[in-house]
């Protein structure tokens, strides 16, 4: 190829953005080969380069130089997805935007803020909070994820249930094309006329294009909030509790853990659980001071009714804090039940719940795996870990065919695949399970008609023909 060197063959990069921001050593490659999931298929993936955007215009001149060297492009934020979404599958150029982290404009009055994606969505929200305004999209990782791949992945998280996930609060956004050409959609395009493709890129999982900037939608914080936390002797009297507060309430928060999360737990927190417990539930009202009091009482009631073992609401701030770092340690608890995790995010409609727990627990037995269940029950949100020991391949083998059965039971029961961590390349091949042929045809033509040449992340998310 004529723009090979030998010596130096991305020379001609280099000199277009900068040696600093071109990576190309054993060592460097090696970190950018993986993401937070650990569910790439085997093998060695390491990219040919990477690349650290610190604007727009090195976006630009990455994905030109891609264009003429016939290499993929994979977007990647902070590398906390799991999904296995930003690992380069067969090589290419990762295109890493942690750099790009300005806020570019902020907007008290009409309530928005325009920055890069690589601002983390910690950082968005202090800055909102710091104007007395609110974002609420939390997922658990929001203290070291990307802005820019949270709207990749279109990520929910534990407030899902009354305020939504990142979608409901993306106004409009710049990305770069397969061209190279830098396109504006929503409310940053000039013309409010066009096609408006903001919703087609929030979770495209970058396989249509380099997001570059956005502008999100911001709201008036709520002015009270109560934290409440009760413990229930089976899983049946959570999921009745879930069932009765729905209807009649809609918290901001509704959390679930069963038992095998809570023994977890109690490895690192002190925390005093009941003798008993089999199930636990977080809920959180907020809002105006009265209407988020009543609620809470409310939720108080419910949990009376059916049977809790013990309930604590927060007096504090501390007190809050407390119970909310317990549903933080969930995730890094469960690695002392095993070396081997598979945390998967499916979704349910609410009233299959229970029925999906049931499975879920025979499914563990029918195959020796343990699957801790815990996640956001107020939107049918749960995830899945399917426990083993790495060394042992038989256990490898089981944990993976335990995790689709439990796919093929979300799919029988309405439900989804993924609810938050998207598919990447560990859930490409179920897509199958939940789309028909003539579905995953109409995602290759998007594809297709967005991204002619395949540059973008390839390997993921539409299953190959």
């Amino acid at each position: 190829m004529a723009w090979f060197n030998s010596r130096d063959p991305y020379r001609k990069l280099k000199k277009r953005i900068g040696d600093r921001k071109v990576l190309d050593r054993k060592e460097d490659l090696m970190v950018y080969a993986v993401d937070a999931s650990y569910t790439a298929p085997p093998g060695n993936h390491d990219p040919q380069l990477v690349v650290l955007a610190e604007c727009t215009e090195d976006v630009v001149e990455t994905v030109q130089f891609a264009r003429e060297t016939e290499l993929p492009i994979i977007p990647r934020g902070m590398g906390s997805g799991m999904s296995a979404g930003a690992v380069p599958l067969g090589g290419g150029i990762v295109l890493a935007t942690e750099r790009m982290k300005k806020i570019n404009d902020f907007n008290v009055t009409e309530r928005w803020i325009e920055c890069e994606p690589g601002l983390s969505c910690a950082a968005v929200k202090e800055e909102a909070s710091r104007r007395q305004l609110f974002y609420p999209p939390d997922p658990s990782s929001y203290k070291i994820s990307s802005i820019g791949g949270n709207l990749a992945e279109n990520a929910g998280g534990l407030r899902c249930v009354k305020y939504g996930t990142t979608r409901d609060y993306v106004l409009g956004l710049e990305f770069v094309n397969a061209e190279g050409e830098v396109i504006a959609t929503g409310e940053m395009a000039d013309g409010r006329d066009s096609l408006d493709l903001t919703s087609l890129l929030i979770g495209s999982e970058g396989l249509l294009g380099v997001i570059v900037r956005k502008r999100l939608r911001l709201i008036p914080p709520p002015k009270k909030t109560y934290t409440l936390i009760a413990h229930f002797p089976t899983v049946e009297h959570a999921v009745g509790v879930i069932h009765a507060i729905l209807p009649e309430l809609v918290p901001s928060v509704l959390e679930f853990m069963d038992d095998a999360v809570i023994e977890a737990i109690r490895g690192h927190d002190p925390y005093p659980f009941p003798d008993g417990t089999r199930a636990a539930l977080l809920v959180e009202t907020d809002g105006n001071p009265d209407t988020a009091r009543m609620e809470a009482e409310r939720v108080h009631e419910i949990f009376t009714e059916f049977e809790a073992l013990e309930i604590h609401t927060a007096q504090s701030a501390a007190e809050r804090e407390r119970l909310w770092n317990l549903r933080r340690l969930v995730s890094p608890s469960l690695s002392r039940l095993a070396d081997g995790k598979m945390n998967e995010d499916i979704v349910v409609p609410i009233g299959k719940m229970g029925r999906l727990l049931q499975r879920t627990s025979e499914i563990s037995g029918l195959y020796n795996i343990r699957i801790p269940v815990y996640g956001h029950a107020g939107d049918g949100n749960l995830h899945l870990n399917a426990m083993f020991d790495k060394t042992e391949p038989k256990q490898v083998r089981a944990a993976h065919e335990a995790i689709e059965k439990c796919f093929e039971e979300v799919v029988r029961l309405g439900g989804t695949i993924t609810g938050e961590h998207g598919v990447g390349a560990s859930k490409r091949r179920e897509m199958k399970l939940q789309f028909s042929p003539e579905d995953l045809h109409v995602f290759r033509e998007v594809k297709r008609a967005m991204d002619p040449d395949g540059l973008f992340n390839p390997h993921k998310l539409i299953p190959a023909e």
